[in-house]
């Protein structure tokens, strides 16, 4: 599901369980994070290091890591909300979220597909396709950096794992969007 070409789409399409087209959306994303000089050259590297990972990788394989870990193991989960908040408070910003998008006319029920409104691949495309800059500014700030910089820790601790490269990426990308607009 691609809504736009943006970066942050091309990054949500990575985080999608992996298909037949996954070194595709690699090549295609590795060429819209370079083309913008603005973002550091370390998360191009790194997103080389993924596609270059990828390349040795049999997509049964790839299917293999990437249900063990999102859906297996808790401290990589890729439901944001879980690595700040418990129960109610969860629930509250789960709700808080999904209205959020529904007020942007964001079609999250058909982009969703059965995941939870704080999933990271649903946040990156809200992300790359409000117009509303400030509404981007806030959440960025307020809730996806702070999560992506918890989650971004569990995988410096499990470098090993060749979603590591890509959970980089992505913690910079937001780093660097976040810091571009204080």
């Amino acid at each position: 599901m691609v809504m736009d070409k943006s970066l942050y789409s091309h990054l949500a399409g990575l985080l999608e369980y992996p298909k037949e087209d996954m070194k595709i959306r690699v090549e295609e994303c590795v060429k819209s994070l370079a083309s913008d000089q603005s973002y550091p050259a370390v998360a191009v590297e790194e997103l080389k290091k993924f596609q270059k990972d990828l390349e040795e990788l049999p997509l049964d394989d790839l299917q293999g890591v990437y249900s063990y870990t999102f859906e297996l193991t808790s401290d990589f989960t890729l439901d944001m909300g879980y690595h700040l908040y418990d129960g109610f408070k969860r629930a509250n910003k789960l709700a808080t979220i999904k209205s959020m998008y529904r007020e942007q006319g964001f079609p999250f029920e058909e982009i969703a597909k059965g995941e939870l409104p704080d999933h990271l691949p649903i946040i990156l495309y809200f992300l790359g396709s409000v117009k509303d800059e400030a509404l981007k500014k806030d959440f960025r700030e307020s809730f996806v950096i702070i999560a992506m910089e918890k989650l971004n820790k569990n995988f410096e601790k499990n470098k090993k794992n060749i979603y590591s490269h890509l959970i980089s990426v992505i913690y910079r990308v937001l780093e660097k969007d976040v810091k571009e607009v204080k």
